[in-house]
């Protein structure tokens, strides 16, 4: 038979234990959180004008390459290991959205500003005055510029993407030989959502 010291003992422990279970439950739930900040979300900040009007210079991003099953109009950054090397640079990360996947095949027909992927032409809507492709903004039509192929038709090799920004007649990308067709290895991340400014936080489209 349980004495009433025993018994007061027990009364004791027990909420001791609760509150032992709940802070260690606590404990790893923030453990959990640093684990997959430090290595599954990272943060990048837009450098220039050539993913306007869906991302503005400055404006600060968070990327993860966990899972990082790519998919069309994906907004990723990517390593572009030779677009500085004409001013003595080595490449650097660039943001683009994904256009074309292994496989495809890439057309532009200058004169219409019209995207093709596989023979079929991306869709585009202008409504109010804003252009859609394939359901997300672009600044302009896809016209041709002097440091890239007119009417030039691309096929996407394999384990790689095929980018453009969406400021299309602003941005270096896998038209111009410095981006080029971009390696899967060479995929720093997909972009999940916006961080700052704080009015557009949330996710990008």
């Amino acid at each position: 038979m349980e004495s009433k010291t025993d018994v007061k003992i027990k009364a004791v422990r027990k909420p001791l234990r609760e509150l032992y279970d709940w802070a260690e439950s606590i404990l790893i739930g923030l453990i959990t959180v640093v684990v997959v900040l430090t290595f599954a979300i990272r943060g990048t900040r837009v450098d220039g004008a050539s993913m306007l009007p869906t991302l503005e210079d400055s404006q600060f991003l968070a990327i993860s390459n966990l899972y990082c099953t790519l998919n069309y109009n994906d907004i990723v950054v990517v390593y572009a290991k030779d677009i500085d090397l004409s001013i003595g640079g080595g490449g650097r990360p660039v943001i683009k959205r994904v256009i074309g996947l292994e496989g495809d095949r890439i057309g532009i027909d200058s004169q219409s500003g019209v995207v093709y992927r596989n023979g079929e032409a991306l869709p585009i809507e202008i409504i109010g005055g804003i252009i859609y492709e394939d359901g997300h903004t672009i600044k302009e039509l896809t016209r041709n510029r002097g440091d890239m192929y007119e009417d030039a038709e691309w096929v996407v090799p394999s384990n790689s993407i095929f980018v453009m920004g969406d400021n299309r007649n602003n941005s270096k990308d896998s038209r111009s030989e410095d981006v080029g067709m971009v390696n899967e290895n060479y995929v720093i991340g997909k972009v999940l959502f916006r961080v700052t400014p704080f009015d557009k936080f949330g996710q990008v489209k």
